[in-house]
């Protein structure tokens, strides 16, 4: 597989994302790296250099989210949050585009 772009979605909550990949001899890359995340600056980041990944690659999408009242952007801190279509609800998607090479 021969990754060209990613686009992490996650709601107002969402406070860092990454995507890696462990290839199979363990070797671990960062494919993305959003450590400030901001629902208002949605992007789809296109690699520099499409990345060639074996078969047998791990990959993981990983998030951190900020419920707590020091987040501006949290629309009800108090609140129970679950996974929702909503603004107010949360949730957490890791697009890829790849294709495969013949």
């Amino acid at each position: 597989m021969i990754v060209t772009a990613l686009m992490p979605h996650m709601h107002v909550r969402g406070k860092l994302c990454k995507y890696e990949a462990e290839l199979p001899d363990g070797k671990k890359l960062t494919l993305l790296d959003v450590p400030h995340y901001d629902f208002n600056w949605q992007l789809r980041y296109e690699l520099a250099e499409p990345v060639r990944l074996p078969k047998g690659t791990l990959l993981r999408f990983t998030a951190h989210y900020d419920n707590s009242s020091k987040n501006p952007a949290n629309p009800n801190p108090a609140s129970l949050v679950k996974w929702g279509p909503q603004t107010s609800d949360e949730m957490l998607l890791g697009y890829l585009e790849y294709y495969l090479p013949k």
